[in-house]
């Protein structure tokens, strides 16, 4: 019987990869803050720009509200509630409770490097949607700006 190769960084380890989740899910929450963030000026500028349609008709103006939808709608698929990883303890119990400490840890390790590494691509998902969602906000209320100054502009010159 061959005794397993000890395992000494293997409390470090642990130890590190459970910071690195909680970073993550940290990192996740942020993100859904300020996808709620752009989705309610998104919103703002939606319900602002409905009520001025009437006495604004540039097209600038026009494409300012379709970003602003898409922006809301970026954001909105942002803030979806994303997939929790979570262990399996019914089976971790029924698989090693009689089994050597260390080889309970490292399984446990190396499903929670795996819970980690499909975190953190989640993450990177959302953050871009989150982004994305942030340029088309900036954009959009460029865009809306301009359609007002043009139509305000025409007004007082015309």
């Amino acid at each position: 019987m061959s005794e397993a190769a000890p395992l000494p960084s293997l409390s470090l380890i642990v130890e590190q990869v459970a910071t690195e989740r909680e970073t993550i899910n940290a990192h996740a929450e942020s993100l859904d803050s300020k996808a709620g963030v752009v989705l309610g000026f998104a919103g703002v500028l939606v319900g602002l720009g409905a009520t001025a349609q009437g006495s604004v008709g540039q097209l600038a103006f026009q494409m300012g509200l379709g970003v602003a939808v898409l922006s809301a709608a970026l954001a909105a698929w942002g803030f979806l509630p994303r997939r929790y990883l979570v262990l399996e303890v019914f089976r971790l119990r029924q698989s090693y409770l009689t089994a050597p400490d260390e080889e309970t840890q490292l399984q446990l390790l190396d499903t929670q490097v795996e819970m980690v590494r499909e975190a953190a691509e989640l993450v990177k998902l959302k953050g871009g949607r989150v982004k994305l969602s942030v340029g088309c906000l900036a954009a959009s209320a460029a865009l809306i700006v301009t359609g007002i100054l043009a139509a305000t502009g025409g007004a007082h010159h015309g």
